[in-house]
């Protein structure tokens, strides 16, 4: 059996011997720097990191913890083998069907956005039907944009105006009524889509005049305490034709109304106020007391027995 024989420098050792010693004095291999392993496995430690993150922040852990024990064999020098490679290659191949699968639930979640079906289609051109619907034969809010009406109403009071009384009865004696600029306003400037809000205050077939800041309708004067001040002027007697209104606003001398440009058609008239919803201060109704007549109660009113 051969053993360990020392030698002199420069000497060189004879076929048939051999160094015998224990493999734990041999210092370790160095780790590799420029091998197979190394290169395959770089790209695929890094990466699966990367996705880790993202996945995290999505709530799900994903590959992460396959590209950490990864990491932590290649940092200890054991990446040099084929196994390495192939270790690698699985975590990298679970964190690509990790990623995959948190895209393809991103897109999922934004087709439930986007996703717009006929019945979606149906639904919404119903709502608009039904809110224009609305809109055109039954209610609809206004805003007050001058003082024309105080102090039944001030700038900026917001109303309902609703429109189903007048399909069965004529305007009444008191109405608020919002109407489209008659002829007579269109000649001078106004549109067919400016819209008013006054008092009705005669209907056809009365006449109305001022005088001493009285209103006077058929030779009757008015009690009106709804009016900020007397009118400040005089009317001539004014006979109200057929279909057609007196209207009036309540701040008498800060008023555009029919004692300057005349009655009102009545198929002008959008509708009528019945609430007053802002301020919240002021919420409430914005009719008076029932005193409408109908025609045949003023026809006969007006027999003489």
């Amino acid at each position: 059996m051969g053993s360990l024989q020392l030698f002199s420098p420069g000497s060189s050792l004879s076929p048939g011997c051999r160094i015998t010693a224990p493999r734990r004095h041999l210092p370790p291999p160095p780790p590799p720097v420029k091998t197979r392993s190394f290169s395959l496995s770089f790209p695929s430690l890094r990466l699966p990191l990367r996705q880790g993150w993202t996945g995290r922040a999505k709530g799900k852990t994903g590959g992460d913890v396959e590209s950490m024990s990864d990491l932590g064999r290649f940092q200890a020098g054991g990446g040099g083998g084929g196994g390495g490679d192939e270790e690698s290659d699985g975590g990298r191949s679970e964190d690509e069907g990790s990623e995959s699968g948190a895209g393809e639930a991103e897109k999922q979640g934004l087709s439930k956005w986007i996703d717009f079906t006929s019945d979606d289609a149906k639904t919404v051109l119903a709502a608009v039907a039904v809110s224009l619907a609305f809109r055109s034969f039954i209610a609809e809010p206004r805003f007050i944009p001058s003082l024309s009406m105080y102090p039944t109403f001030d700038v900026g009071d917001r109303i309902v105006a609703e429109k189903v009384s007048y399909y069965f009865r004529k305007p009444c004696v008191h109405d608020i009524v919002i109407f489209k600029s008659p002829p007579v306003l269109q000649e001078v400037g106004y549109t067919d889509g400016d819209v008013f809000i006054k008092r009705v205050v005669a209907r056809a077939g009365d006449t109305v005049e001022v005088h001493g800041g009285k209103l006077i309708v058929n030779g009757v004067a008015q009690e009106e305490n709804f009016i900020l001040e007397p009118p400040a002027y005089d009317m001539s007697p004014i006979h109200v034709p057929d279909n057609s209104v007196f209207v009036m606003g309540d701040n008498r001398n800060n008023s555009y109304d029919s004692h300057i440009w005349g009655p009102l058609p009545a198929k002008n008239i959008l509708g009528r106020s019945v609430f007053r919803y802002w301020p919240p201060a002021r919420i409430g109704s914005t009719v008076l007391e029932d005193v409408c007549t109908t025609d045949k109660d003023k026809q006969e009113s007006s027999v003489v027995p």
